[in-house]
């Protein structure tokens, strides 16, 4: 978004004179943004923030760590909403052998979206996150990628842009 220095203006008799609103620009194509956070949301479904599962809502996100676990992070977002915790200290210090973003931001941001979930008027009709129609769905299995039939047990589903999901090409891919 461009930026601005004045959210709002008022007189003294909170007369409004002057309002400035965020003017967002895509940076990147509704396919190519669906497929990644396909991706994060693979990240909390089975990943490094699985301890975020739990939470019936549709969430995607990533944690990190920084060298020597100086820094600990999770930044993770639902269809309205994005929210990123960080853990550190003002200098280079390790926070601990094991103070990864996983165990020391993820809890933080996961009680926090609980309490905004649980706050929404709609917490009983969760928002989703809407693919664009060129994307192609396609069951992988998840230690390797190759290719299942549909509803295969272990299986995962991953999201292609049409035309770039293994086999698009014309080459048959192993199965």
């Amino acid at each position: 978004m461009k930026p601005f220095s004045v959210l709002k203006l008022t007189d003294r008799d909170r007369n409004l004179l002057e309002e400035n609103r965020g003017e967002p620009a895509d940076v990147i194509s509704a396919d190519t943004a669906f497929v990644m956070t396909n991706l994060l949301r693979g990240v909390v479904l089975r990943g490094t923030a699985h301890a975020a599962a739990g939470i019936d809502w549709p969430l995607a996100g990533k944690t990190g760590t920084v060298d020597d676990n100086t820094d600990a992070w999770f930044i993770g977002f639902d269809p309205d909403l994005t929210v990123g915790v960080w853990i550190g200290f003002d200098e280079k210090k390790s926070l601990g052998g094991l103070e990864q973003g996983a165990v020391a931001a993820l809890p933080i941001w996961t009680d926090f979206m609980k309490a905004y979930i649980d706050g929404r008027p709609d917490k009983d009709q969760p928002p989703a996150f809407s693919a664009p129609g060129n994307i192609v769905f396609l069951t992988v299995d998840k230690s390797n990628g190759t290719v299942l039939p549909p509803d295969t047990p272990g299986g995962i589903s991953e999201a292609f842009i049409s035309g770039t999901q293994p086999g698009a090409d014309g080459f048959a891919r192993p199965q």
